[in-house]
């Protein structure tokens, strides 16, 4: 069986969180037609529909079963049981997931694969979909062109990687997004906590990010731990005690890890 795709393809979008809000609104924009969302919430899923103008359902059986393209927006630990639930469609059908396998999906189409957006998105921040790396996975030659062409009309950039190479991937974004951000967070509330403007540390980080991808992150680390400059973290870890435990903890085991990572590195 070959499949033969329009330019302009026939999509439903399963799921109302942040990629959906997203994806949808750029395949929208782009020339696509978002035909159904199908959300667990239907708050969620009638905002979504009533953004891009579009039908909605609540239940897997409502599901249009003869659209060009199923796009799963949820989170990691519903694709397992959704893709159970879903009933045999016509089309193709791909996830979005960075960690999840893709024959996940291998019963609910006869044609599937993997639509992975390497990006942090929040409904509150406009998304810029330009040159922004997809990778992606695909069951047949057909389903690859299909996943190529859509995500080149969005003016991205198409990568192929396979499931287990994806994944090495996902956790090299949990610690370079997630966990940075945890770091920020905590700058915040020690900044809030003793009355500094956040703002200062901007050069800060921009200079920092700068330079790891400028250069090589192995190279460019500084730092009283890099240094080994044991007395300023005796002073930090005092202070720290005297604030937050858990956060000290945190110091210490991050500043053992950068002495004991350029050590092996």
């Amino acid at each position: 069986m070959h499949l033969k795709y329009p330019k302009f393809l026939d999509i439903v979008i399963i799921g109302a969180g942040n990629v959906a809000f997203h994806l949808s609104k750029a395949l929208q924009v782009n020339g696509h037609r978002i035909i159904q969302v199908l959300g667990r919430s239907q708050k969620n899923a009638s905002e979504l529909a009533s953004l891009i103008n579009c039908e909605y359902v609540t239940n897997v059986q409502g599901i249009k079963k003869n659209a060009h393209l199923y796009i799963l927006c949820v989170p990691d630990s519903a694709i397992p049981q959704l893709a159970k639930s879903l009933p045999k469609l016509n089309g193709t059908i791909v996830h979005t997931s960075g960690s999840t396998n893709m024959s996940i999906l291998s019963q609910t189409a006869d044609y599937y694969g993997v639509l992975y957006p390497f990006q942090t998105f929040s409904k509150n921040r406009e998304a810029n979909f330009r040159d922004l790396p997809f990778f992606i996975e695909a069951s047949s030659p057909e389903t690859q062109r299909l996943l190529i062409d859509m995500v080149q009309s969005l003016q991205a950039k198409p990568i192929e990687m396979d499931s287990e190479t994806r994944k090495w991937l996902h956790i090299s974004g949990v610690f370079s997004c997630n966990f940075v951000n945890h770091m920020f967070a905590i700058s915040y509330l020690i900044t809030q906590k003793k009355g500094i403007s956040f703002q200062n540390l901007k050069p800060l980080v921009f200079e920092t990010i700068k330079k790891a991808f400028e250069s090589n992150p192995l190279d460019t680390q500084t730092g009283p731990a890099i240094r080994g400059d044991s007395e300023t973290i005796r002073n930090h870890v005092a202070l720290l005690t005297t604030m937050d435990e858990d956060i000290r903890d945190l110091y210490m085991a991050i500043s053992t890890s950068i002495l004991n990572f350029n050590q092996d590195n």
